[in-house]
């Protein structure tokens, strides 16, 4: 009897512990979503074109301000992590205007990341502006603002 009790004491507390480390990566499963159905992308492409996203926002951003929009947003490190890495060209041009927002080096390491994707480059401002969206729906006024200020 307190065998199969503390059996399910544990299933019970792994459940809990499952189901703690899952809701981190959960609001980016929306984000995914939206882009899979809105945007006709692979589930591939919706990871990899987000996580260039944020990853130029990350890089426009104080690491304060991150600190916040990672908070309210938790899980866009690991979109952040699925975005093609950026070579060639795009990371000299990169190097050479710095990665304030406005730069030409900041786009071009997102073209280049959504070209290794497979998508063209029209498709950056569907993607910001979905994420916008998702940012303020999922995080609020603030986290949307940091994301449109660093991107925009």
């Amino acid at each position: 009897m307190k065998q199969l009790l503390s059996i399910k004491l544990i299933l019970l507390l792994s459940i809990g512990i499952l189901g703690l480390s899952g809701s981190a990566s959960a609001d980016t499963g929306k984000l995914i979503g939206s882009l899979v159905d809105l945007l006709g992308v692979t589930e591939s492409q919706a990871e990899g074109g987000a996580g260039a996203v944020f990853r130029k926002a990350k890089n426009n951003m104080s690491s304060s301000d991150y600190s916040q929009l990672l908070s309210a947003l938790p899980g866009i490190d690991s979109l952040i992590d699925a975005a093609p890495a950026v070579g060639g060209l795009a990371k000299s041009a990169s190097s050479m205007f710095g990665s304030s927002s406005g730069s030409a080096g900041g786009m071009a390491a997102l073209t280049d990341s959504f070209n290794k994707l497979g998508l063209s480059p029209d498709m950056i401002n569907k993607y910001v502006d979905i994420i916008l969206d998702f940012a303020q729906s999922e995080g609020g006024q603030q986290a949307m603002s940091f994301l449109k200020n660093a991107l925009l």
